[in-house]
């Protein structure tokens, strides 16, 4: 028989487990980082997800925003050419409003097209005259001694800007600035040019934006044409240099392409085809842009332009994935109808009309960034780092390092 201290030492055991057990539970275990990454999956991360920048070498780079710069800062020429027709020898005034020829920048494309004539109303039985209440406003004024203190709202003394006007002036002065911090790598005649240019395209195109803006807004209505007059003088002294400042770095630029031309031997089929149809529309576009200009030369190398093109388009009908036709194709094609639209003008003397010359310098500025998109494109397909595309002229690679020299056998 079980004695009855046994059975209080069993009882007294059992009180203690159980005193054990209403102890407070300890916290359960933190979740491990793998479910906790599944619990947020689906929300939104915080932290912008980085992609892939393809390198591309300085001299790409720097040609890159060159071109941007000389090319692009063609429309200077182009907004001058058309306030000066709108002003002739006169100063801005109530008779002569000042216009930089970017009022209507529909496409080119598009200019022949005209507006569907209105359908002409159907003819229907007159119906019984309908009594209607003479609005209160109607009412007041056309009572004797009334007045319409409602009228029509007045329109915002402030008109607003038309961006796509301004823009192209200050964006394309702005590529002067940062291809002028490009140090890498020398460039010695187009550095020497583009240290005079940048700070006065800039200044030119700050002018010019100022100014459209003022008579956009029709600011000149409270201040009697002051500040137009102004700007006048700043902008007829800015335009007597533009040639000398815009030619002189044309003409390093173009030194430099010729003895730095791209080595096609290198490029694949896309980049050859790509860089191909892009230098018979650089050839073009100086053609455009020189005082002297042979009409029948720049058809010519239009029609060139238009084989090269297409053969670009043909590669990328049968090589869909691959970036330089999908790229430039629509480029080439854009710059080619906008030369073509301007074409009707073509004289002696370049472009005639500043409103069809402008889609032109535009339409050559996108070329110029479609293919830089190419190439990082490019890049990025095939996994390298940067390498320069047109090596005609380019430095010799570095020599390798030796290897270390064998163990001397004892």
């Amino acid at each position: 028989m079980i004695s009855v201290r046994s059975l209080c030492s069993i009882a007294l055991v059992l009180v203690a487990s159980g005193a054990a057990g209403c102890k407070e539970d300890p916290p359960p275990p933190q979740p491990e980082p793998a479910s906790s990454a599944a619990a947020n999956k689906g929300k939104a991360s915080l932290r912008t997800p980085v992609s892939p920048i393809a390198k591309v070498d300085p001299q790409s780079m720097k040609e890159y925003r060159v071109d941007a710069c000389y090319f692009g800062t063609l429309s200077l020429k182009q907004a001058r050419d058309a306030y000066l027709a709108s002003l002739g020898k006169d100063e801005p005034s109530e008779k002569k409003i000042p216009s930089f020829g970017t009022e209507d920048q529909s496409k080119p494309g598009d200019a022949g097209k005209t507006a569907l004539p209105a359908k002409p109303p159907t003819p229907t039985t007159p119906a019984a005259p309908k009594t209607t209440a003479t609005p209160p406003a109607a009412a007041a004024a056309a009572a004797p001694g009334g007045s319409a203190k409602a009228g029509p709202a007045k329109p915002d003394e402030r008109r607003p800007i038309n961006i796509g006007a301004r823009a192209p002036y200050e964006r394309n002065a702005r590529a002067c600035t940062v291809a002028l911090s490009l140090k890498d790598p020398a460039m010695p005649d187009v550095d020497a040019a583009l240290s005079e240019y940048a700070p006065f395209a800039t200044e030119l195109a700050k002018n010019i934006a100022a100014a459209n803006n003022y008579y956009q807004r029709e600011e000149y209505k409270k201040d009697s044409f002051a500040k137009g007059k102004e700007l006048h003088t700043k902008l007829l002294a800015d335009f007597e240099k533009l040639d000398a400042h815009s030619d002189k770095l044309g003409l390093a630029v173009s030194a430099w392409h010729s003895s730095h031309l791209p080595d096609l031997a290198k490029a694949d089929e896309g980049q050859k085809a790509a860089l191909t149809a892009l230098e018979d529309a650089r050839t073009l576009m100086l053609t455009l842009a020189s005082k002297n200009i042979d009409p029948a030369a720049a058809r010519t190398q239009l029609q060139k332009l238009e084989t090269s093109a297409a053969a670009l388009k043909a590669h990328g009908t049968s090589n869909q994935t691959d970036p330089w036709s999908k790229i430039m194709a629509p480029a080439l094609d854009n710059f080619i109808r906008d030369v073509k639209a301007a074409e009707p003008k073509l004289t002696d003397k370049g472009i005639s009309s500043p409103a069809l010359y402008l889609p032109v310098v535009t339409s050559f500025v996108s070329l110029i960034e479609g293919k830089h998109r190419a190439l990082s494109r490019s890049l990025m397909a095939k996994g390298q780092p940067g390498t320069r595309e047109a090596a005609g002229t380019a430095q010799p690679a570095a020599p390798a390092a030796p290897a270390a020299p064998e163990p001397q056998k004892e």
